[in-house]
Parts: C-alpha cells; sequence; structure tokens
C-alpha cells in the first residue's frame, strides 16, 4: 500500500483542519496509506518550517492555512488544491455588544495581528487597541475578565467550537479580512505526481479563483496593510472587494470580471489602490 504523509503545523486549528482533510482524503484514496505529522513551529514564522519538511520529502503534502502561505511559493512547491471554504469573514465577541458603536470610547479591543490593529486604528479611532497573538481560546479569557472585545476570523471560532463567543460577523467594508482568511489549501512538490492527484481530488475551483484574486491583489501592494475578499457567483462572475489601512484612512475599491482570470483582477484593482495610495502622499 502507497503511504503518504500529511503534514500539518502546530496549532488546534491547523490540527483540526489536516484531520479533516486526512478523513476526506482517506474516503477518496481507501488503497493509500495516508497518516499526519505535526511539524513544529518555528519563532517568528509561519508556514516556513512546514514547507520547508515539504521540500525535504519529511512530508508528501503540506496542509495550509492560506492566509499564512507566502505569495511566491519556494522553488519545486506547487498549490494543488483548495478546499471549500468557510466564511471568510472577522468576528466581533464583545460581551453581547453586536457593534463597535455599542462599545464605549475608550473601550480595550484585542487584535490578532497588527494588520487587524491597523484597519482597527483607521475605522474605530475611539478604541484603544492591543496586538495578541495568542491562540483563540486565550484571547477570549482575557475578555471575560480584562478587555471589551476581541476581533478574530469567524471560522476559526466556529471551528474551534467558540461560535457562542461570536456576537456579529463583521461587513468586509467595516473591517477587511485578511487576503484567503480561512481557507485551506494542499500544497505539494512539483515532481511528485500522485501526492498532486490526491490533493486535487479536493480542489473546489470557486473558492481556489477566489483565494486566487485576494491573494494576487495583496502580493502587489508589498509593505502594506491589506485586506480583500472575494466571491464568485455560479455563472463564474468574480467580484473583488480589497482596501488598504493607511494611517487614519482605509482606501477601498472593487471590481467584478470573470474568475478565470482572478490573478488578473487582483492585480488590476491593486493598481487602482496604488493609484489612490499616490494621490495622498
Amino acid at each position: 500500500m502507497t503511504r503518504i504523509v500529511l503534514g500539518n503545523r502546530e496549532g488546534s486549528l491547523a490540527i483540526l483542519n489536516a484531520r479533516s482533510v486526512l478523513e476526506r482524503l482517506s474516503e477518496e484514496w481507501p488503497d493509500l496509506h495516508l497518516s499526519l505529522r505535526t511539524v513544529p513551529k518555528t519563532a517568528g514564522q509561519e508556514s516556513g518550517p512546514l514547507l520547508t519538511a515539504l521540500l525535504r520529502d519529511e512530508v508528501a503534502i503540506a496542509v495550509v492555512q492560506l492566509e499564512t502561505l507566502p505569495f511566491v511559493l519556494p522553488d519545486g512547491l506547487r498549490l494543488a488544491a483548495v478546499l471549500r471554504r468557510p466564511e471568510p469573514r472577522s468576528a466581533l465577541a464583545a460581551k453581547g455588544r453586536a457593534a463597535f458603536s455599542a462599545l464605549p470610547d475608550g473601550a480595550t479591543v484585542l487584535a490578532a495581528s497588527e494588520r487587524d490593529a491597523a484597519f482597527l486604528h483607521a475605522t474605530q479611532p475611539q478604541l484603544r487597541l492591543e496586538v495578541d497573538t495568542s491562540a483563540p481560546a486565550i484571547l477570549l479569557k482575557r475578555l471575560a475578565v480584562e478587555v471589551d472585545a476581541v476581533v478574530l476570523p469567524a471560522a476559526t471560532l466556529v471551528a474551534l467550537d467558540l461560535r457562542s463567543a461570536v456576537n456579529a460577523v463583521l461587513d468586509e467594508a467595516i473591517f477587511t479580512p485578511s487576503p484567503a482568511q480561512s481557507a485551506v489549501g494542499l500544497v505539494v512538490r512539483n515532481d511528485d505526481d500522485l501526492a498532486f492527484e490526491t490533493a486535487y481530488s479536493l480542489q473546489h475551483r470557486p473558492s481556489l479563483d477566489r483565494v486566487r484574486a485576494e491573494r494576487a491583489f495583496a502580493a502587489a501592494l508589498p509593505g502594506r496593510h491589506v485586506g480583500a475578499l472575494a466571491t464568485v457567483t455560479e455563472d463564474g462572475e468574480l467580484t473583488l472587494f480589497g482596501a488598504v489601512a493607511q494611517g487614519a484612512t482605509v482606501l477601498q475599491a472593487s471590481l467584478t470580471g470573470e474568475a478565470r482570470e482572478a490573478e488578473d483582477l487582483g492585480r488590476e484593482l491593486a493598481q487602482d489602490v496604488a493609484e489612490q495610495l499616490a494621490a495622498l502622499a
């Protein structure tokens, strides 16, 4: 029986995602021997150690949270599939308050990244912000005793059975999610045809096109605090909403085109926003 090892990062969400992929692939490929391996994290890195393990042939398929994946993959690797994407937007957990406007001025809000803090600073200047990259469960414990609100990906809270903490799912025009947020991808080596074929069986094309557009938009705006959200209709029409947090301002733009042109649409929208940024300079 052919053996394929799936790799995943440390962390509750990463392990849950990998176990789900393992279960689905085991059903799809009963003649393969599939197993999981958790790759330890390295301080200050996201998917780096997992991709390194893939290049070293220590794993055959890397299960990756796509918001952590570099825009340019290391030589020898390719994105084989993107799974059906769950809710991509972020959620507000705020002790029963369902909007930022319901929080008192000066309320303390936890952001899970500097990017999130930049968007909150620009759109909610009345709030006091703190960046905390701890696990979601730890952030919610802090919410219970010492802060007023937390902003986290909605899909993360649902996956970790913390749905009851969600007071509101935030519209992208109010708080734009990170590009590819909540999407899970499968990365393989270019020369491993069996791993590619195995991973590709879970491909969800609309989710792939959405991720391609969002990542292309972000890649064309390096060094910026970027947000993006794409949607795709049954007819293959893609609409991309993109935003950049710049100091006390959020620049927003959107466009619509054919999903098969997802990356071109992302770059085109980035050019629009870049022109807006230049006008502010």
